[in-house]
């Protein structure tokens, strides 16, 4: 038991100090490396906890650990190490896998101990060799010999050089400059043109939906604010008119006409499109890593996938519902402009199509407004 704490001390103490130790460097040599401040925390039960920093700001990052939580991990190591040198095996291999992010709420790194122990038949020498993993990259790897009484420890740690060079690494792999996304538009449509020719909408009723795959490009690196956004769009147009207005088409024309015989509880017409929108935005970061200030602009095209109308009123006491689907001469393709302004993760869009609604000379001379908000996912 006292080698198997000599061993958790000594790759505890090579995790949290980094410092560079060649294989030949003995435990004995870096307690007495003058490179280091050391602080000896005598508990009450004689058990001594020595720490080894390089600076203040190392002493004061522990208030952000669990000793309890670590304590059990490592206790959880000691017991599994002292059951495999209770085996009768002549060469036996453990690994233990410590994933701090169960504790830490999806945050953290994953730390995988492997040993590998040999007891060569002369009985006189006793080797182990424990490798610690940090996430893939970081590695620590701790030597234990025993031989006539005496015990040995080498411990050899990246420098701090190769520290660097591999989270520079990893941190490259990691960062992908285009990424796919999700997100969901909810708003309001409104006419651009209001005239004797042109139904008003009822505000509430009149909804737009839109459920979007983006594809989102970072130009110019990492840090760059810029982002070119692509993708799909699958929108709803609905458009719900006031005062018992109807759509009805004469010679092949589409008219917003009055209903005198009939009181509407509900008229409205709904299409659904697919677009495909191509937008510069400029995204920033608030110092504390948080979203800040996001704009964005450009143009998108589309086509018509359906139309239909519905109607529901009352007649003879009961409750009756119109469906009508065709085309209404609506046009076909559409393209406009699109705009997004957004702060801490809260953006507002607008949608302008360029395009009439309708066909020309096909139906009422009309353009489309849609706005609201975006939701993420």
């Amino acid at each position: 038991m006292k080698r198997i704490l000599l061993l958790v001390m000594a790759i505890c103490m090579a995790a949290a100090t980094g410092v560079s130790a060649k294989g030949g460097t003995t435990l004995k040599d870096r307690l007495n490396s003058a490179e280091q401040d050391t602080i000896v925390v005598k508990m009450a039960n004689g058990a001594t906890m020595i720490l080894h920093l390089e600076n203040i700001q190392q002493l004061q990052a522990f208030q952000n650990y669990s000793l309890d939580s670590l304590m059990r991990e490592l206790t959880k190591y000691v017991e599994r190490v002292d059951q495999m040198e209770n085996s009768n095996q002549e060469s036996r291999e453990m690994t233990v896998t410590f994933n701090k992010s169960e504790q830490q709420g999806g945050q953290g790194e994953q730390v995988t101990i492997t040993v590998q122990e040999q007891d060569p038949q002369t009985g006189k020498t006793h080797k182990e060799t424990h490798e610690v993993v940090v996430n893939k990259h970081f590695k620590i790897k701790v030597d234990v010999e025993e031989s006539d009484g005496n015990t040995r420890v080498n411990v050899d740690v990246p420098s701090r050089h190769e520290r660097d060079s591999l989270r520079k690494e990893h941190k490259m792999e990691t960062y992908k400059a285009t990424r796919t996304g999700f997100d969901m538009d909810l708003g309001f449509n409104t006419f651009t043109d209001q005239g004797s020719d042109v139904a008003d909408l009822r505000p509430w009723g009149s909804r737009y939906v839109s459920l979007n795959f983006r594809l989102k490009s970072q130009i110019g690196g990492q840090k760059s604010p810029f982002h070119l956004v692509s993708g799909l769009e699958f929108a709803f147009n609905n458009y719900m008119f006031e005062d018992d207005i109807v759509l009805q088409e004469i010679d092949r024309t589409t008219f917003f006409t009055l209903d005198p015989e009939r009181s509407y509880e509900k008229s409205k017409l709904t299409h659904s499109s697919v677009n495909l929108p191509l937008m510069a935005t400029l995204e920033f970061k608030r110092n504390n890593g948080k979203e800040g200030l996001k704009i964005g602009a450009g143009p998108f095209v589309g086509y018509r996938l359906g139309a239909h109308t519905k109607l529901k009123y009352k007649e003879d006491g009961k409750t009756e519902k119109d469906k009508t689907r065709d085309s209404f001469n609506l046009s076909d393709f559409q393209y406009g402009v699109e705009g997004v302004l957004g702060y801490g993760g809260v953006d507002l869009f607008a949608k302008y199509n360029m395009n009439d609604l309708f066909k020309d000379n096909r139906g009422p001379q009309t353009n489309v407004i849609s706005f609201g908000v975006r939701l993420f996912y």
